[in-house]
Parts: structure tokens; C-alpha cells; sequence
């Protein structure tokens, strides 16, 4: 049974893989989205990856047991940042992280495997990384026409 990254109120976003090389030599599948993304700078990266390690949602996993990779910018508010936390051992599942940046940095302030930014970030920014959110409690959806029943 594998460990997975969890925090309170974290869809998955569509991904497609692609294999990226490593500073040690592996090969490691890195998420392209179909979204509306920037990539940030080496230095947003860096800190970036440096909020992900030092976040109290990641302390309980050892830092190199994974791997922050596949880091996008949303287009309509960079400051708000989606990266993969990669496994980098066999009992460890892949996850998302959502960072924020703040006046006193980047701070990683979701991460999970499933609705990952829903509630806390702006709904621009969950279309900008193709993220999907169950509606709000107590919302109602018309039945689709096939779905309906005859009067």
C-alpha cells in the first residue's frame, strides 16, 4: 500500500506524460497540460520547489523521496503556481501541489490527488491549469434532456 501527499480540501488536471531526464541520470514522467500555463523563471522554480520541501503538508516525507517537477504559472494570476510532486520510491503516489505567492514568498498551500485548488483558488486560475471542481454544496443541475422525466 502506498503513501499518498493529502491536505484538507484537495480533480485531478488532464494530463498527458512526457519523459524528462533527471539530474541523476533517471527518467521522469512530467505532466504537459492542455491549459493556459507559463513557465515560471529558474528562480521562481527554485522557490517554488524550496516552498514544496518546506511545507508542513510535505514534512512527514522525506524530501528525497520525491521529486517537484512539472512547475506552471496560471496565465491569468502567476502568482499562483501548479507543480508535481513525483515519486521517487515504490510506496509513494504521485500528487499536485498549488503554491500562492505572497508577500513573504511562495507557500505551498494544497496538495493532494484529487480536487487539488478547489476552494482556494480563483476559478480563472482553475481553468489556466485545467483543474475540475465538484459544484458547491447544495447546488442543484437541471437533469440533462435525457434524464427528464415526462409531466
Amino acid at each position: 500500500m502506498g503513501t499518498a501527499f493529502a491536505c484538507p480540501g484537495s480533480s485531478a488536471a488532464t494530463t498527458r506524460s512526457t519523459a524528462a531526464a533527471a539530474g541523476n541520470g533517471a527518467v521522469i514522467a512530467t505532466p504537459v497540460r492542455a491549459a493556459d500555463t507559463r513557465s515560471p523563471s529558474t528562480t521562481d522554480a527554485d522557490a517554488i520547489a524550496e516552498a514544496v520541501r518546506g511545507s508542513q503538508y510535505t514534512a512527514a516525507v522525506p524530501a528525497t523521496n520525491y521529486q517537484v517537477t512539472g512547475t506552471v504559472l496560471a496565465a491569468s494570476d502567476p502568482s499562483w503556481a501548479l507543480t508535481e510532486l513525483e515519486p521517487t520510491v515504490e510506496d509513494l503516489d504521485r500528487a499536485e501541489g498549488l503554491v500562492h505567492r505572497t508577500p513573504a514568498g511562495w507557500e505551498l498551500v494544497q496538495v493532494g490527488t484529487y480536487e487539488v485548488g478547489c476552494g482556494v483558488a480563483p476559478s480563472a486560475v482553475l481553468d489556466d491549469f485545467g483543474l475540475q471542481c465538484p459544484p458547491p454544496e447544495g447546488t442543484t443541475t437541471a437533469p440533462a434532456a435525457d434524464d427528464a422525466q415526462p409531466a
